[in-house]
Order: C-alpha cells, then structure tokens, then sequence
C-alpha cells in the first residue's frame, strides 16, 4: 500500500500508466484457486483492475494494468 501511495497513486487517474507484476512461486504446491482470488481481492482493494494471467503449470502469473 506504501508504494502505490507514494508511486503510483498520483499516477493513477492518468491515461497511460501501466503496471506489470511478475510473481514466481517456487514451492511445490503451486498456487492455489485460493491464492489467486486473494491476490484479485488485494488489486481490488488498490483500486486497481483484478485480471491476471495465470499459468499454472509453471506457478507463474502475470497482471498488467
């Protein structure tokens, strides 16, 4: 919440502003239909749009704003 208060949230009502967030996981479970609605729940809460990519076979996802 502290970056997007003092970064991005002057940026935020601007035409232009793209965020990319890469999360690798590497724990052996991957990432679970839990962890990603908890994730899509955090981005709502910034204010921000939830889509993100998921590719589970590699415990990757990708969101760009």
């Amino acid at each position: 919440m502290n970056f997007y208060t003092k970064v991005l949230g002057r940026f935020a009502t601007k035409k232009g502003l793209k965020i990319t967030i890469n999360v690798e996981v590497s724990d052996k479970d991957g990432i679970n239909d839990s962890m990603i609605e908890e994730i899509k729940t955090a981005l709502r809460e910034l204010g921000l749009n939830d889509e993100i990519s998921v590719k589970k076979d590699t415990n990757y996802f990708e969101r760009e704003e």
